[in-house]
């Protein structure tokens, strides 16, 4: 199995054809409580309720991954280990790589900030 970001999340909702291909060859795609949260709230934002509406129907289909007491003594490793460096990153970006760490599985993800986290297995599209 492998866990996707937000990013992915909205690039596959778009269309985009990594994306597309990723979700092809890879029929159990997860994703975590924080990148469900980032993208429902980004659909919320939307004005037109019909975009949230097939945002939610859409995140329904890969199963939620949750931040647990686990996932957090990881994420204070990582926000430890990038605090102060020229590496630091969002701390959502944090949590998503804590969890994908915690529960040994690769992230999929077009975003080069995740390779500063060591022990992250990233699987690039």
């Amino acid at each position: 199995m492998t866990i996707v970001d937000t990013g992915f999340l909205i690039d596959l909702m778009k269309g985009d054809s990594g994306a597309e291909q990723i979700a092809l060859d890879n029929k159990q795609l997860k994703t975590t409580a924080i990148s469900s949260a980032e993208f429902l709230t980004g659909a919320k934002r939307n004005d037109k309720k019909t975009v949230y509406e097939i945002s939610e129907k859409f995140i329904r289909f890969f199963p939620v991954l949750p931040f647990d007491a686990e996932s957090a003594v990881v994420y204070a490793r990582i926000a430890h280990t990038l605090s102060g460096t020229a590496s630091h990153i969002s701390t959502s970006n944090e949590l998503i790589a804590a969890i994908a760490i915690r529960n040994n599985e690769p992230l999929v993800t077009r975003d080069q900030h995740f390779s500063a986290i060591e022990g992250l297995d990233i699987i690039a599209y």
